[in-house]
């Protein structure tokens, strides 16, 4: 009877901790809910109901795939309705292979099985998750609590160790309901210690130090509908829009979004030239989202363009699957065309490219998802002063993404140390302090321009010295430990369902 219903319910309820909701303690509960259904299943039930698990999880959590491929990737109505099932039953298996870990680890007392083995294996599934193939980090549990009194350990060890501390309240929960009366001492005692650790844990800023003059700033959002945006006869407007709101905006340094110019590169040539003229007579620096094809047959990039007083590019290095392309041999792309399914054919950018600056400040460029892989924006560090995102979530209007989106982005703004400026297509565009605090922000699905003042930083956190190296070795080390230790224990006492 609990096999079914009651794990995707769980799963749902899981979801409402993470944006547009906030509900943390809900998703604390949820996933104690999650141990109380392992603890006494074997491997093979526990991983099924931990597969059920994310199916509600993920299944709620990004549904919103479906509006972009279907509403605005022209995907036929299958086939959207098939990658929107295939993406969350694909991410479910994540959960299940901690369920199958927890349930063959049943056999260690209660205690350390809750609050050690099940936090590990759990942080070393989205750690896989986040890696394997082109990765899909989406949902990490650490998101729950960016809004909680716990963000000091962003710079620490990143969202997944903020996750491990999500799954340790979730096994202190657990053992409180279920455990004896020495398992509620051990959580009355963690319960006493953890507000005094979070108190001691130095703040983000205690990492970084300010370096140099603030820095005036400018996010242009053009609110351009994606199924609008690539129309032939909404290339003017838009152009005209963004050239309209450019002039009125003020700050050394203009940020647009992602392919804010829905052209290749020498298609508007003119029009580039002419923000170039009008950036470096006002004596300012423009990032310009662009598609850049250099040469006829040669590489298609993702990019932007300092146009102005400071000069460079960025090419997107971390691409989107199935959107930006096809992770698939090249039968399937040929039959892909058959069924009429649009789809882009982009180069991934050199791994090493030369930062734009503006006034010495080294600019951490990405473009839109690279930001929610924490070692992407590790990659500019520690060089960069600030981080910027220029991203286009018009893809999924009217979903829970663009709010997802910028949690993920405050979060990176945590790990670094640094002020990060967000521009989107259509909301939701922010400036967004070192310590994760939206600074300003834009209307959403409206024609905005952010201005605000910030501060480049310098210096190095923990979390950008050694990344996700320390916990990895951390979570799998006590994996292997505590699994070695249930095989010595012997068969458990408890019946195997």
């Amino acid at each position: 009877m609990l096999d079914f219903p009651l794990p995707l319910l769980l799963g749902a309820a899981a979801t409402l901790g993470f944006a547009p909701f906030g509900w943390y303690p809900v998703t604390v509960l949820a996933l104690a809910g999650l141990l109380a259904l392992w603890r006494d299943a074997g491997p093979r039930r526990a991983a099924w109901r931990g597969w059920l698990f994310g199916l509600g999880h993920f299944g709620t959590g990004v549904y919103w795939v479906f509006v972009s491929t279907y509403y605005h990737g022209g995907a036929p109505l299958p086939v959207a309705v098939l990658l929107v099932c295939l993406l969350p039953a694909y991410m479910a298996v994540y959960p299940a292979l901690v369920g199958a870990l927890a349930g063959y680890g049943a056999r260690l007392p209660r205690v350390v099985w809750a609050l050690l083995l099940v936090p590990a294996a759990w942080a070393l599934g989205e750690l896989v998750r986040a890696r394997l193939g082109t990765g899909f980090p989406w949902l990490s549990s650490g998101y729950a609590l960016t809004d909680a009194a716990v963000t000091g350990l962003a710079p620490l060890g990143g969202v997944y160790l903020i996750g491990v501390l999500l799954l340790t309240l979730a096994g202190a929960v657990y053992l409180l309901a279920a455990g004896g009366l020495a398992d509620r001492l051990v959580v009355a005692a963690i319960g006493a210690a953890l507000p005094v650790a979070v108190w001691l844990a130095p703040p983000v800023e205690y990492w970084t130090q300010p370096e140099g003059e603030p820095l005036d700033i400018a996010i242009i959002q053009g609110n351009i509908p994606q199924d609008l945006k690539w129309l032939p006869s909404a290339f003017e407007p838009t152009l005209e829009r963004y050239r309209e709101l450019n002039d009125v905006a003020e700050g050394r340094l203009i940020v647009w979004p992602e392919a804010a110019v829905p052209a290749l590169a020498h298609q508007a040539r003119g029009y580039l030239d002419s923000l170039d003229a009008s950036a470096q007579a006002r004596g300012r620096t423009l990032l310009v989202g662009v598609l850049q094809w250099p040469e006829y047959e040669a590489p298609l990039y993702n990019a932007v363009y300092a146009l102005g007083v400071d000069e460079g590019h960025y090419y997107k290095r971390h691409l989107v699957p199935f959107g930006e392309y096809f992770p698939v041999p090249d039968f399937m792309r040929a039959i892909m065309d058959g069924v009429n399914m649009r789809y882009s054919s982009f180069d991934h950018g050199p791994e090493e490219q030369e930062p734009i600056t503006v006034d010495g400040v080294a600019l951490g460029l990405s473009i839109c998802f690279e930001d929610v892989f924490g070692y992407e924006i590790r990659k500019a560090l520690p060089e960069a002063g600030v981080l910027v995102n220029m991203t286009n979530d018009a893809w999924f209007d009217g979903t829970s993404a663009p709010h997802q989106h910028l949690r993920i982005a405050r979060m990176r703004a945590m790990e670094a140390g640094r002020p990060m400026l967000r521009a989107t297509q259509t909301g939701i565009s922010a400036a967004i302090g070192p310590d994760g605090r939206v600074l300003a922000r834009s209307a959403h699905y409206a024609a905005d321009i952010v201005e605000t003042t910030i501060q480049p930083r310098s210096g190095t956190t923990p979390y950008v010295r050694h990344g996700d190296r320390p916990l990895a070795l951390y979570a799998l080390t006590l994996c292997v430990l505590c699994l070695v230790a249930a095989r010595l224990a012997g068969p458990r006492a408890a019946r195997f369902a």
